[in-house]
């Protein structure tokens, strides 16, 4: 996670990109810097909000260089234009904003992730700064959970940290929401792992990596006890069946690139995953041999074919036929051999 360091954005020139899977931590880093700007130059209408959607391409740069009003600066911020402006309207952005003036402080604010080969990131990158938040891991999330406890006095143990971190996995606004959640349960005493396990339902890819593990350990009850905690917390068997099928479909792509001698670093990169995810998943790939993999993914395939053929019957109302068929498909992974 980047530092906050200064109420006001400081770089090359003026100009600034944050973003990053946190968006928790980078829309904080964002609220410091207008916070900053507002509290040091004293006009909050010198601070100009934008939808990069709607942005005016061609009246941007007479905005960009129109003073500011009784003020030293104005800020402008435009959000998301990396996710809705095409290719080639970033390269126009990019030659306007080389002639951002002193007077303007201008951030670029993306709530998804933005590719480096983009001409308006490299343009930023060489003339001005760029603050990168990546999803924390769950141990990233464990001592954030401590930080904040310290500071407030409350008390939890750093067990307890790792427990919740792991079952809120990742985003920061959950893991507020819950962590806030339990302070005022808790009433002044220690937040414990009872009071976790009782009030916060587990994230649904932690659940699903939790499966897994049971079912490369043959323990079907427990995976069909987790299977069930997903679906009555989530409700939706299909979305469960598909994140079950993305999990597998990339265990055995890890499977395939550890055997041939590929790095971690590699892996992450070929797959878009977390660099969290890929020891959880090499760990994982321990439980099966190849043979597992392939037979689990054609019960798979075939549950995916009975669902869009219509053979497991399905509706907004009742889904109780694909949860069966996902039961089942539990316990033939967990019949011993």
């Amino acid at each position: 996670m980047t530092e906050q360091t200064t109420s006001e954005p400081q770089g090359k020139a003026s100009i600034f990109l944050i973003f990053g899977e946190d968006n928790f931590s980078s829309n904080q880093k964002l609220k410091f810097y207008q916070d900053g700007f507002s509290k040091k130059y004293g006009e909050d209408s010198n601070i100009e909000a934008l939808d990069g959607k709607k942005l005016d391409i061609k009246n941007f740069e007479t905005d960009l260089q129109s003073l500011p009003f009784l003020s030293e600066k104005k800020m402008i911020v435009i959000k998301d234009l990396f996710a809705e402006r095409d290719a080639e309207e970033q390269k126009e952005v990019a030659k306007i904003i080389e002639k951002t003036p002193e007077f303007c402080v201008l951030i670029f604010y993306e709530t998804a992730n933005v590719k480096k080969t983009l001409s308006l990131y490299k343009k930023i990158a060489q003339i001005g700064k760029i603050e990168v938040f990546p999803a924390l891991s769950p141990q990233e999330s464990a001592q954030w959970i401590m930080k904040k406890a310290k500071q407030e006095n409350i008390k939890i143990s750093i067990i307890t940290a790792k427990i919740l971190a792991d079952r809120v996995s990742g985003t920061l606004w959950t893991l507020t929401n819950e962590y806030e959640k339990l302070k005022t349960f808790a009433n002044g005493e220690e937040i414990t792992k009872a009071m976790v396990e009782e009030l916060v339902l587990p994230n649904i890819s932690a659940s699903i990596f939790h499966m897994t593990d049971f079912i490369g350990g043959k323990k079907q009850k427990e995976a069909i006890s987790t299977f069930e905690l997903i679906e009555e917390s989530e409700g939706n068997a299909p979305q469960i069946f598909f994140m079950i099928v993305r999990h597998f479909r990339l265990l055995i792509q890890t499977f395939d690139m550890l055997k041939r001698g590929e790095s971690q670093q590699s892996i992450m990169k070929k797959l878009g995953i977390q660099p969290f995810v890929v020891p959880k998943m090499a760990s994982q790939c321990k439980n099966f041999t190849e043979k597992d993999l392939i037979e689990i993914y054609k019960k798979l395939l075939k549950i995916d074919t009975d669902f869009k053929t219509g053979q497991i019957k399905t509706s907004a109302q009742d889904n109780s036929h694909h949860k069966l068929a996902i039961e089942k498909f539990i316990i033939d992974c967990c019949k011993k051999n």
